[in-house]
């Protein structure tokens, strides 16, 4: 995989996570209707768990693994995307918190959350790895950047008065569509490691 691939991977798969509607994005919505910059403490929370687990992961992915290892790792990623592609059409909006507490909760409290970063995320900062500290910085400022970004743009836009119930399906079809496309290509690229 190449750099420009790489960062194209982590912006899509991150992506795919950020704009499914779930008690992140219900949260931004109802804060930013009070504060048009809520989103920004909301992914300043998310972050300050967030990093420390990809620097982490990053380390353990610059340790030599085998094939078989890296293989089951990135297979395990695709069958957790396919398994959030599929339960997030069910999806459900959690408790309501506020601003940085809820980023920094939800996130602490969120089973998905772990799942999601030994297994996909994981993928990535082992990829991460391949392009040394050029490659965890990027991993860092992409993933972040989708998270600020998005919920930036969803606290703003609900401060303005928009209504989201009008976009939230397409917002969970484009997630489905990312989640099973990313899905499939972790499994895929695992089976050619392991067949390598």
């Amino acid at each position: 995989m190449d750099y420009i691939a790489f960062i194209a991977t982590v912006v899509l798969v991150s992506l795919s996570g950020v704009l499914m509607p779930g008690p992140v994005f219900a949260t931004a919505i109802a804060e930013g209707r009070k504060s048009k910059h809520a989103g920004l403490l909301i992914a300043t929370g998310h972050a300050v768990i967030e990093v420390p687990i990809i620097i982490t992961l990053f380390i353990f992915g610059k340790i030599e693994m085998g094939n078989a290892i890296r293989a089951a790792i990135g297979i395990a990623g695709g069958i957790i995307l396919l398994y959030f592609a599929f339960s997030a059409l069910k999806e459900k909006e959690g408790k309501q918190l506020k601003g940085f507490i809820a980023g920094f909760t939800l996130s602490t409290l969120n089973p998905y959350f772990i799942m999601w970063w030994l297994t996909v995320g994981f993928t990535l900062a082992i990829n991460a790895a391949f392009f040394g500290i050029v490659g965890l910085i990027s991993l860092i400022i992409f993933h972040e950047m989708c998270d600020f970004v998005w919920y930036e743009i969803v606290s703003f836009s609900s401060n303005k008065g928009m209504k989201f119930r009008k976009v939230e399906k397409g917002l969970i079809a484009t997630s489905f569509i990312l989640m099973l496309f990313f899905g499939l290509y972790f499994i895929y690229d695992g089976i050619k490691i392991i067949m390598s």
